[in-house]
Formats: C-alpha cells, structure tokens, sequence
C-alpha cells in the first residue's frame, strides 16, 4: 500500500494522498472530520493521531474499497444508507454505519458542510458542500476520471439525474475537491461530465479497450472527461 500523506491545502485542511486515491482531513480546536480513508493498510489512525488527539469523525463520501480503508479502526463513521448494502457485504472486518441524510450538516471550524446525495457512480454517493468558501468534496462522482460506471450499482440514468442536480447548485461552488487525479477543479466540470452522461447514453462515443480489466471494459473519453464502462 502507499504511504499516506498529509497536505494542509488551508489551514486546518489537508489532503490525504495514498497514491491513485485521496482523502481529506479538517481539525479545529475540539474536533476531527475526516471524508473517507483511503485503501488503508497503512495505519491512518496511527498517522491522524500524530497530528492531534481530538476525538474523529469519519464520513464515507461512497463504499468503493479504496475509500474505507480501515474503518473498523474508527469509532464514529458516518455514510449514506443506500451504501450500507455494498460496504457490509465487501468490507473484511465491518464496522457499525451511522447514516447520513440529504441535507444533514457537519460543521468543523469555520467549515460548514451540507450532504448532498448524488447517486450514479454508487447508488449512495454524496458530496460535501461549503456555501461559504464556495466549495465542495466531491468523492468519485465529480472529477474529468476517468469515474468507473460499470459493474453492480453503477447507472448513467441516476448519474446523469446528479448532474442536472449538482447545475442547480453551482451558483454556490468556484471549486471542486476530488478523491483522484486533479486535487482541485472548477466547478464547470459539472457541465462537461452531464454532456459526457448524455452522451454516453445516446451511444454518441466511441471506447477503447482498457487492458488492466482484460478487455471487457473500455474507456470513453469525450468533452474533456472519461468514464471507464463495458
């Protein structure tokens, strides 16, 4: 596994970057939020408690093993119900899920993150919205990808319903915070990845073989983002 390391982007916000996947961590002076951990098997716990003691929450942004890593090691987590299914029957050791609803709001520090559930990519996939520094946590959902669209729970319908969702709240987001490649995008990708959803739908691209899933699933690139799908 690759070692995690830690990024303050702001102060009291890093990114927690584990090779191909990234997570998020935001202290204040009583508590810890982290947004996801990682494929895990590197002691995150250990690492977080380098930095402080206070006690942690968790919320999972979607169940896909490389984003809960470890989370039996944690004693509060959080993720949306509809993830529940997925994570119990694929997690090594479980542990107890709290839910989190549309709407529900965390607050650390000066952050104030509202849920919004943008099922597609998984039927339980939420990002994390901050109206007031005009950003957002977007797990896998929100990223130029490739975003993996194949496989149990994966729907370009749902997917491409989060998108004309995610247009409505654009009004409120400069910027995007993604779990792989680019830390950092602007808001205008919603845009680009509803084209790409749409078209995808009409049969509109072309794939290419991906190798590393022995060719049963291609990549589709167009309108400057990328879904992996069969």
């Amino acid at each position: 596994m690759e070692k995690f390391n830690f990024n303050e982007i702001n102060k009291g916000f890093y990114s927690i970057e584990q090779g191909a996947v990234r997570s998020f961590m935001f202290i204040d002076n009583q508590n810890i939020l982290l947004v996801d951990t990682g494929l895990g098997g590197n002691h995150l716990l250990k690492q977080v408690r380098d930095i402080s003691n206070l006690p942690i929450k968790v919320i999972y942004t979607h169940a896909d093993r490389d984003h809960i890593g470890d989370a039996a090691d944690f004693e509060q987590c959080f993720m949306h119900p509809a993830e529940f299914d997925y994570y119990y029957s694929k997690a090594t050791v479980p542990t107890p899920m709290n839910a989190v609803w549309e709407g529900d709001v965390f607050q650390i520090g000066d952050y104030c993150f509202e849920v919004i559930l943008i099922p597609g990519h998984t039927p339980g996939s939420i990002g994390l919205l901050d109206r007031k520094h005009r950003m957002m946590i977007g797990g896998d959902s929100l990223q130029p990808g490739p975003i993996y669209m194949f496989g149990p729970g994966r729907n370009f319908y749902a997917y491409r319903a989060s998108m004309i969702k995610m247009q409505g709240l654009l009004k409120d987001i400069d910027w995007i915070y993604s779990s792989h490649h680019q830390l950092k995008v602007p808001s205008s990708i919603v845009n680009q990845l509803l084209v790409g959803a749409e078209k995808m739908l009409a049969g509109k691209v072309n794939g290419e073989p991906e190798p590393r899933f022995g060719g049963k699933v291609k990549c589709y690139r167009t309108d400057g983002v990328a879904f992996f799908a069969e």
